[in-house]
């Protein structure tokens, strides 16, 4: 079969129902846009659905590990809520691990969840070994499916923010997020970190999907630390790539640089690779503002920024935004996940990525992309420009 006959039959699995994609261990990208734009990848599912799909077939027991939870009546989480009541009901076990920090964002959507039958929460707290926090957005059903993406458990991620993850039953990634998960779970209780364990060293025949994940003080066995795979992953590079963020920072701590990501993204562009940077105008209000700019001064990188609309209804508050975590790798890789590219999502904070060696995820990867960086909302960044914050909050 030739390239072009391969790539109608991968687009034409794209088409095709989430339960009889994922048959035999496939995975799929999952997008959230906001409402009011057309940004919309025609060929993939939306998370409000995907959600309710994937808790509708469990059976056994979900797994959650989540940043928060906040609702509002009659929004598009109220299914997925009353899908996880509902698993609680019929005997599905249901363990939630959620940061401590953010319950007041909405304590009765947090009262809810505590409510459910069968479901037990555990509070994941990092403050007593780092400065970190629980920011890994993912749920596991029966240990047989996975989602991982930059959603987080908000009616907002859902409706008024442009996402995007992964559902998966591919046990490269499963088993790996259920041990992750194990860990949490288990340190949520009391604290006990895993012994440290020597990650595998991949051979010369690199896997076509891997988890890996951070902060490396935390990694069970098998799970590489996800800043050592990211900046291998940009050091291969040859021709492009393009990264979406919410955030971007070289500046840690209270003001000491961390050149890490930075350096990697201009070695790049210096040996010739095209890079594009895609970045919410929340960076307008950003340390990393001027780094961004200084960015732009090389010659292969752009960067540009992107400014959602306030919705017809008027302005709701941290939404309207590029939330999405993705980087694409000379249009044959995707790296997809839960971290901003700063400095403590990679050493303090839980956070979950997938590494996909597969072209055609990374070639819808590339689509959305485009879509995003060729639309009215995305504007280049002008170094010599004063820009004003926006209304987040």
């Amino acid at each position: 079969m030739n390239l072009k006959k391969c790539a109608l039959a991968l687009t034409c699995l794209a088409w095709m129902s989430p339960a009889a994609l994922l048959a035999g261990g496939q995975t799929q990208l999952v997008q959230s846009i906001p409402k009011e734009t057309a940004l919309a990848h025609p060929a993939l599912p939306f998370a409000k659905d995907v959600w309710v799909e994937m808790i509708h077939r469990a059976q056994q027991r979900v797994d959650i590990g989540q940043f928060y939870i906040a609702n509002v009546p009659g929004s598009a989480l109220d299914p997925v809520l009353e899908e996880l009541e509902q698993a609680g009901a019929r005997g599905v076990k249901i363990r939630f691990a959620l940061s401590p920090r953010m319950i007041i964002q909405d304590p009765a959507a947090f009262a809810r969840i505590k409510a459910i039958k069968g479901l037990e929460v555990r509070l994941f707290d990092l403050k007593g070994v780092s400065s970190g926090i629980i920011h890994a957005k993912y749920f596991l059903v029966d240990g047989k499916e996975a989602f991982i993406g930059s959603q987080n458990l908000d009616w907002r991620a859902l409706e008024h923010i442009h996402e995007l993850g992964i559902r998966s039953t591919d046990p490269a990634i499963v088993d790996r997020l259920q041990a992750v998960f194990e860990v949490d779970w288990r340190f949520a209780l009391n604290q006990e970190q895993p012994k440290p364990v020597l990650p595998p060293t991949l051979g010369p025949v690199l896997p076509e999907a891997e988890l890996v994940a951070s902060p490396p003080f935390l990694l069970p066995a098998g799970v590489r630390p996800s800043l050592q795979a990211l900046v291998q992953l940009m050091g291969q590079a040859q021709k492009h790539l393009q990264v979406q963020l919410l955030t971007y920072s070289p500046v840690a701590g209270k003001g000491r640089f961390w050149p890490v990501i930075d350096n990697a993204l201009r070695d790049a562009a210096v040996r010739g690779v095209k890079v594009e940077i895609i970045i919410s105008d929340w960076v307008f209000k950003s340390r990393g503002l001027a780094h961004l700019k200084a960015l732009t001064l090389i010659p292969n990188l752009s960067v540009r920024i992107v400014s959602i609309p306030e919705a017809s209804t008027g302005h709701i508050p941290f939404a309207r935004t590029v939330h999405s975590k993705y980087m694409v790798v000379d249009d044959s890789i995707l790296w997809l996940g839960t971290s901003n590219w700063e400095e403590d999502y990679f050493t303090a904070s839980r956070n979950v990525e997938v590494i996909l060696r597969q072209p055609l995820l990374a070639t819808q990867g590339g689509e959305i992309f485009h879509k995003l960086w060729t639309s009215d909302y995305a504007k280049p960044l002008e170094p010599l420009k004063v820009y004003s914050p926006r209304k987040v909050d």
